[in-house]
């Protein structure tokens, strides 16, 4: 009887461990590459996801800086454990060493139309149907004056942006601002995107549009994003999941 016992126990505890074996205890780390029309060249997308998403898991895109590649952001961030903690899908792009705007004098250039392309290529194939208020941007450095650029010129396609010592990109549409999420962080020793963000921060006073402001001990570097890439996370997840 008490080997049947010890048999038993051996069995349940096999069991449970070949079940954790499969049951998902991170996210899934991707990539998506097409050809864009917008810079004329192939376009890269670092997709990460959690391996029960559904078509209306909500997702934020991701906007690297200045010439970095489209995996940069996962160098200092796990986001396939993100991915898989928050229930929602990250997708990673980046402009290279060009502003997330279109140039009229470079046609291989349009990396505002590049985003947007990247949006319907990346939903698509991974059938996400999501409308706009599951959908949000966050940017860091040159990526998270993107965000807010980019937000104010479709604000039907994002709900929410956040902008980790992002730059100030002039030609903002602050109408399009008034009902969206805005979250800004930025070091307060990083001298030169400091006062461009205390200006955007005035400027959003004065046009009386709700946003998030911090200034926190820190620099332009990894240390200070991944001490407040959480928060950040925090923020849009609060606008898009609906909670």
């Amino acid at each position: 009887m008490k080997k049947l016992i010890l048999s038993f126990l051996s069995f349940l505890l096999i069991s449970v461990n070949a079940c954790s074996l499969f049951e998902p205890d991170t996210g899934v780390s991707d990539s998506y590459t097409f050809r864009s029309t917008a810079i004329g060249a192939t376009g890269v997308a670092a997709v990460y996801y959690p391996e029960d998403y559904t078509s209306s898991t909500p997702v934020i895109y991701l906007l690297n800086g200045w010439g970095t590649d489209a995996f940069a952001w996962e160098t200092g961030i796990d986001l396939a454990m993100e991915a898989h903690e928050r229930n929602i899908m990250f997708v990673s792009l980046s402009a290279g060493s060009n502003l997330y705007m279109n140039n009229a004098s470079l046609p291989d250039k349009n990396y505002e139309d590049y985003v947007l392309e990247i949006v319907e290529e990346v939903e698509a194939e991974y059938g996400i149907e999501i409308e706009h208020v599951s959908r949000a941007l966050c940017g860091i450095s040159n990526g998270g004056g993107g965000a807010v650029y980019l937000m104010s010129r479709h604000p039907n396609l994002f709900t929410a942006c956040g902008s980790l010592s992002g730059t100030y990109y002039n030609q903002i549409n602050f109408n399009n601002l008034r009902s969206h999420g805005i979250r800004i962080d930025v070091g307060s020793s990083d001298d030169a995107v400091l006062r461009e963000l205390q200006r955007l921060h005035n400027k959003l006073d004065d046009e009386r549009i709700n946003h998030d402001y911090y200034e926190h001990a820190g620099g332009h570097d990894w240390d200070f994003w991944k001490k407040y890439c959480p928060e950040q996370f925090d923020f849009l997840e609060a606008r898009i999941s609906g909670d």
